[in-house]
């Protein structure tokens, strides 16, 4: 029989790291913006301290 890898198991490479906030050090997640302004995938910290950084 023929094994897979199942779809819901794969993660992006950079949700997947762990990115400490240099400001304030806490963690940060992965955000996508989308529309007006700023487009596409973003390092954002948890406690809204002002930190944004582009991952791609």
């Amino acid at each position: 029989m023929a094994e897979r890898k199942a779809r819901t198991a794969s993660k992006a490479k950079e949700a997947v790291l762990k990115h400490p906030c240099p400001n304030c050090g806490a963690e940060s997640k992965v955000v996508l913006y989308t529309g007006y302004g700023r487009r596409g995938f973003f390092w954002v910290c948890d406690k809204n301290c002002g930190y944004t950084a582009r991952t791609r």
